[in-house]
């Protein structure tokens, strides 16, 4: 009798032992098999890579009256109102624009039309590292000039005319313009005054037109 018990005791402590021993394999944390680590593998090689951000370059000479405006194009390098006007707004909405100073082939001889054809601001983007071109021409032509109250005063008509070009294939993606007038005691005064019009006017339109182009597509 006692052999019986024994018995009967020892076969439960085993029985007991074993469902422990599966208790312990069941909690283990799964291994991942082989295809699921291929398809793991597979969209880490698979997934899509970041693209670049776009970069910008704004190829804007500007005239008033007869005399051409331009960086590294003549003497008269100091004013640049619409060029600095799109530049700046680019900028302050996140873009990034290349320095024209950095760009050695602007600063070789040549024509306002050399820099301005949609093939050679094409080049010079492509050169620059650019995704796209802004460009185009900025004119102030005097419009009136008479007095009030003794006191000479001009008028002066602005229009700008801007593309946005795919370096990559030339492609227009659009054209812009604007256009202002504006007074000032003297002709060149009342040109600049104009251009700073006409240029805030020029620099929003690109920038959303640069928005827009750059966003990406609809889910």
């Amino acid at each position: 009798m006692k052999r019986s018990l024994l018995a009967l005791f020892l076969i439960s402590v085993t029985t007991a032992a074993v469902y422990a021993d599966e208790a312990v394999i069941d909690s283990k944390p799964a291994v991942a098999t082989e295809p699921a680590l291929e398809a793991a593998t597979d969209n880490m090689i698979n997934s899509p890579k970041e693209t670049p951000a776009p970069k910008f370059v704004v190829l804007l000479p500007e005239r008033v009256d007869t005399e051409w405006f331009w960086s590294f194009y003549a003497d008269n390098t100091s004013q640049h109102i619409v060029q600095s006007a799109v530049e700046k707004s680019l900028i302050n909405n996140g873009f990034d624009v290349i320095d024209l100073g950095s760009i050695q082939k602007l600063k070789q001889e040549g024509s306002i039309e050399d820099i301005t054809s949609t093939e050679n601001a094409r080049q010079i983007g492509k050169d620059a590292g650019a995704t796209y071109a802004v460009v185009g021409t900025a004119t102030a032509v005097k419009a009136s000039e008479g007095q009030a109250y003794g006191v000479n005063v001009y008028r002066s008509n602005a229009e700008i005319t801007a593309k946005l070009i795919r370096v990559e294939d030339g492609k227009v993606i659009a054209v812009e313009d604007a256009s202002a007038q504006k007074g000032g005691q003297a002709a060149r005064a009342a040109g600049q005054e104009a251009l700073k019009d006409a240029g805030a006017q020029i620099a929003r339109k690109i920038t959303a037109l640069a928005k827009k182009t750059t966003a990406p597509p609809a889910p």
